[in-house]
């Protein structure tokens, strides 16, 4: 499991070290890790060691530098598509990390001007899920609307600072002091 305050690298491990075992274990059905596939982990952990984009590293597959030897890449691609579906069943806590952390990069890999209007989307949102109070609808009806709005505003305003980031934060903030 991955602890509180582990880096991306030693999450990265962790969660490599795992789909191995899991691939050896479910589809070669051995119980025993093979010399061969403690290699193949060691040998990742080492690449991972050695990162030279360190806690700004992306999925492996979307690096621009393939640090991997092609018969490793080969082998570990092989694994990584066979236990990558399957983690969701043995390891939900790391495929859901893992699954967060690649939907934070490709945020932040948007553009400032995308997250400026992603986070205005939430003022709509805001706005609807409390005027919505006024329409003639039941309590039920109008508590589900008010449920959906309010978490798109939220989805909005979360999404729009992950895409801005604590620089485009600031570069907002500056903007709007120098107006007034």
């Amino acid at each position: 499991m991955a602890k509180k305050g582990m880096n991306r690298i030693e999450r990265e491990k962790q969660t490599v070290q795992r789909m191995i075992e899991l691939y050896c274990r479910h589809h070669l059905k051995v119980e025993t890790m093979p010399e061969e596939y403690q290699h193949l982990a060691e040998f990742a952990c080492r690449r991972l060691d050695h990162c030279k984009y360190g806690e700004n590293k992306t999925a492996c597959k979307n690096c621009p530098t393939h640090c991997y030897a092609s018969k490793e890449r080969e082998q570990i691609r092989e694994i990584m598509r066979w236990a990558g579906p399957r983690m969701i069943l043995y390891s939900p806590k790391d495929a859901i990390v893992h699954t967060f952390y690649n939907v934070k990069h490709w945020l932040q890999s948007l553009s400032f001007r995308t997250g400026v209007i992603v986070l205005l989307c939430c003022i709509p949102f805001y706005i609807l899920s409390f005027a919505q109070m006024l329409l003639p609808i039941s309590v039920t009806a109008k508590g589900i609307l008010w449920t959906v709005l309010f978490g798109l505003a939220k989805t909005c305003q979360y999404g729009g600072l992950t895409i801005l980031g604590v620089e485009g934060y600031k570069r907002l903030k500056n903007k709007f002091k120098r107006k007034n």
